[in-house]
């Protein structure tokens, strides 16, 4: 029996009490009945239930132990980039074609980084230093308290 038939039953069990004419024994063993099926099939939800969060918490462990795993993947990716750009760049050497991929030492993109070399004057500041502000007045001449740094670089593999 399901929980929504149990559900149905003890709704009519509900309608026969209040019928005045209803043997008050009847309505007892169909009460004791009827609780008796929830009974079972409250515990057997609840087995359920506590086995999906018992899943669910194994998972999380997983989930946890594959993104430590991950971030060490990447970190090991990360020196040796570098690793390789360093020996590249001690070697002279921008581009390296090898049997396999080619090569190249590259600047990184995007806006070069900025560096504050002085107190910034309140018309370029925001709650902080407005870098878009700094950035084109640099661009239209000189400033005296910031300068363009120089941009790093990276290795591209193909």
């Amino acid at each position: 029996m399901t929980l929504y038939e149990i559900t149905d039953d003890y709704m009519r069990l509900l309608d026969l009490m209040q019928d005045p004419d209803m043997d008050p024994d009847v309505i007892a063993d169909t009460m004791e009945a009827i609780q008796g099926e929830l009974e079972v099939k409250a515990d057997s939800y609840v087995t359920v239930i506590k086995s999906l969060e018992s899943d669910n918490d194994g998972d999380k462990k997983e989930i946890d132990r594959l993104t430590a795993r991950v971030q060490n993947r990447q970190n090991n990716i990360a020196r040796l980039k570098d690793s390789l750009r360093a020996a590249m760049e001690a070697t002279g050497k921008t581009k390296l074609p090898t049997e396999h991929y080619k090569l190249s030492i590259a600047k990184n993109g995007g806006l070069a980084p900025l560096e504050i070399t002085g107190e910034v004057p309140a018309e370029y500041c925001k709650v902080e230093p407005d870098n878009s502000k700094i950035r084109a007045a640099l661009n239209a001449g000189k400033l005296d308290f910031a300068r363009f740094g120089e941009r790093g670089t990276h290795l591209a593999i193909r």
